[in-house]
């Protein structure tokens, strides 16, 4: 089978709509013509008719003889075929027939013409004669004579001028078509070169941009070869969106998942793009989008090393906010060549800042609580060799001073260790099922001694079921600096009162006393290392100031908290919370027996 081209399909479409057209606009101008003449002759034999009517209304004769002569006389005059036809039907003139004829031919009553004159005063027809052999237009009117109604006159002319005016507007369209097929070939051609050129540069662009299939490289034409890689390229642009919507969400995640708050900025310096963590940072619901970045944040560092990204130039630069809490940024701003615009990273290095901070200070309170006794120690071991030591009554009071304050360096030293066993052995610890009123009842033990020296009421009103969930030693170790703090912080005679509370799952130890209490100022840094309420009682005390640091840290690392308020009257009560432990079968709690003698002694009723 042929395969059409483009230029093919054109001229083939031309030839077609011209002759279409051709042939449509000759059937139209054939019929309209054909009416016109019609109607132009039917006008005509009316007039005619009207006149032989009336010469016929004048004759006194309805004879052959008479009538026939007048009718041919008629005819001869006008070019017209002139009939005369009696009531009954028979023709008694003609001006195409002779004489003898007349007499032969047969009747015409039933002529539509004759019969429609007779009923309506006129008759028009259009029929094939087979007396003349030729389409023919009939006109017929009514005569009357003398006595009435005589017969009919009819006009009669034959239709040849318009079939051969007609064949000749057949001959005109004819070549009319020629000619516009000639037309219609250069035309397409013409047009087909101009639209194929057009069409074989955008075919070749198609090829250069797609990656062309075979199937449309053999399609029929031109068109359908740019359509096939259309279709290509519709696919491949299907496959990128879907890699760019892929990298849009991957690349979103990857934004939103950010600790960091990261802005980026058009060449304007307008935020162009914003993560969660900056919306949060901003306390936005909805990005910032099209508004300066300068005008959100007005921090003067932070607009020159925008200013100076947007220039091409990357930096880094440190600020601090103020209000409503002092918190330190570290911003990194870097250029984007393509977009001319630049990306802003601000990273909060407040926890790092207040570390580095928490660590000077510990060196620095380290340094100066064992300075004290290292210095105490070294100065007595030097008046001791410089000649004290054969002095008794000197000699006791130094080497009294070198166990006071070894025993003091060695209780800053543990200490510090238990500090570091706690930084470092967070994930060390073993979290299982303990009992709070034993645990209490060791502690108390433990501190029976210095209870009983300052004579001091310590009522412990810890359920026996209440169990949490923590490290035994650690716990052991929380209550132990707990009611060691109060036990040397209260006066003699006063008294520590104990108590469990369980809610929502989580299990409140407090430790109050009814001491003097501790002054608001002071409170919130009770837990900081070396932090002294009084420093110079502390001391007299053996205190290190970092037994509530360690209490923190070993809670912390249990899951729980600590925390201190104030007691009413007076006095002050530190409490912490651990997540509670499942209750335990009755069996289970045999085994934790009730206190010995030496543990009784250690209580008092309230």
């Amino acid at each position: 089978m042929v395969k059409l081209g483009v230029r093919g399909r054109l001229f083939f479409v031309s030839l077609f709509l011209i002759l279409g057209i051709g042939f449509a606009v000759g059937a139209f101008l054939e019929h309209e013509l054909r009416v016109w003449a019609e109607a132009s002759i039917e006008s005509e034999l009316r007039k005619h008719a009207q006149s032989a009517r009336e010469l016929m209304g004048l004759s006194r004769s309805a004879a052959i003889e008479d009538v026939d002569p007048l009718a041919d006389r008629l005819g001869a005059a006008t070019s017209l075929r002139i009939s005369v036809i009696a009531i009954d039907g028979r023709i008694i003139a003609d001006s195409e027939l002779r004489a003898e004829e007349v007499y032969a031919a047969e009747r015409h009553h039933e002529r539509p013409e004759v019969v429609a004159s007779l009923q309506q005063g006129i008759g028009v027809s259009r029929r094939y004669s087979a007396t003349l052999n030729t389409n023919m237009l009939y006109v017929a009117v009514p005569y009357d004579g003398p006595e009435g109604l005589l017969g009919v006159v009819r006009v009669a002319k034959p239709l040849t001028d318009v079939d051969q005016a007609i064949g000749e507007l057949r001959l005109v369209l004819m070549i009319g078509a020629l000619l516009g097929i000639g037309l219609a070939v250069l035309m397409s051609g013409f047009a087909s070169h101009l639209l194929t050129r057009t069409l074989r540069a955008l075919l070749a662009h198609a090829r250069s941009v797609t990656r062309m299939r075979p199937k449309a490289e053999h399609a029929k034409d031109e068109i359908a070869r740019i359509a096939g890689s259309l279709s290509t390229l519709e696919q491949e642009l299907h496959e990128q969106m879907s890699n760019l919507a892929l990298e849009r969400d991957r690349s979103a995640a990857i934004l939103d998942s950010m600790d960091e708050v990261l802005f980026g900025l058009d060449r304007e310096g307008r935020i162009s793009l914003v993560n969660r963590a900056a919306m949060a940072l901003l306390g936005l619901h909805e990005a910032p989008l099209e508004r300066y970045l300068v005008d959100i944040i007005r921090v003067p560092a932070l607009a020159q090393l925008i200013y100076q990204a947007l220039e091409g130039e990357p930096g880094t630069v440190e600020y601090e906010v103020a209000a409503p809490v002092g918190r330190f940024f570290l911003a990194k701003a870097a250029p984007q060549r393509t977009t001319g615009g630049c990306v802003v990273i601000l990273l909060d290095i407040t926890e790092v800042r207040r570390a580095d901070e928490l660590r000077r200070e510990f060196i620095a309170n380290a340094s100066h609580e064992l300075r004290t006794p290292v210095t105490v120690i070294r100065a007595n071991a030097e008046t001791l060799r410089a000649g004290a030591v054969n002095d008794p009554k000197m000699r006791k009071k130094l080497l009294a001073g070198l166990q006071r304050h070894s025993e003091r360096l060695t209780n800053i030293i543990a200490d510090l260790l238990d500090l570091a066993r706690a930084d470092a052995g967070r994930d060390k610890l073993e979290s299982r099922d303990v009992s709070v009123q034993r645990t209490v009842k060791r502690v108390l033990l433990s501190l029976q001694d210095a209870i009983r020296a300052k004579r001091l009421q310590v009522v412990d009103h810890v359920r026996p079921e209440t169990r949490v969930r923590a490290d035994p030693q650690a716990l052991e170790q929380v209550l132990f600096n707990l009611l060691d703090n109060a036990v040397k912080h209260i006066p003699p005679g006063a008294w520590i009162f104990l108590r469990d509370k369980r809610l929502d799952g989580v299990v409140r130890i407090e430790v109050e006393d009814s001491g003097p209490g501790i002054a608001d100022a002071h409170r919130r840094r009770l837990f900081e290392r070396f932090y002294r309420v009084d420093p110079g009682r502390s001391r007299e005390l053996g205190g290190t100031g970092l037994g509530l640091a360690i209490v923190k840290d070993l809670c912390v690392a249990m899951g729980g908290d600590v925390g201190m308020e104030p007691a009413y009257p007076k006095g002050s009560l530190f409490w912490l919370s651990l997540a509670a432990a499942p209750p335990r079968s009755p069996d289970d709690g045999q085994e934790e027996t009730a206190l010995t003698g030496e543990d009784q002694a250690a209580h008092s009723s309230p």
